[in-house]
């Protein structure tokens, strides 16, 4: 089990209540939201407070999911 995977499970839950503050950040430590904050940095602070080096999560409040795409394609070829 991934060690965040409580985390994510918890947000999953509470993601139709949070929509109200959609835009901003919220901060799950295991199956609690310890707060929303408008800023990720001030969640992030938040959560190294309250939690120290246990896991937590800070995940932007969305109702669709944004997806990345990263790329390592840098133009040259692989050097084996």
């Amino acid at each position: 089990m991934n060690a965040l995977d409580t985390e994510l499970k918890t947000y999953q839950r509470l993601l139709p209540s949070l929509l109200a503050e959609q835009g901003k950040f919220a901060l799950i430590s295991g199956e609690t939201l310890l707060g929303t904050y408008a800023a990720y940095e001030d969640a992030l602070q938040r959560g190294y407070e309250q939690c120290g080096i246990k896991p937590f999560l800070v995940k932007k409040i969305a109702e669709e999911e944004q997806a990345f795409y990263f790329t390592r394609d840098l133009g040259e070829p692989c050097q084996a």
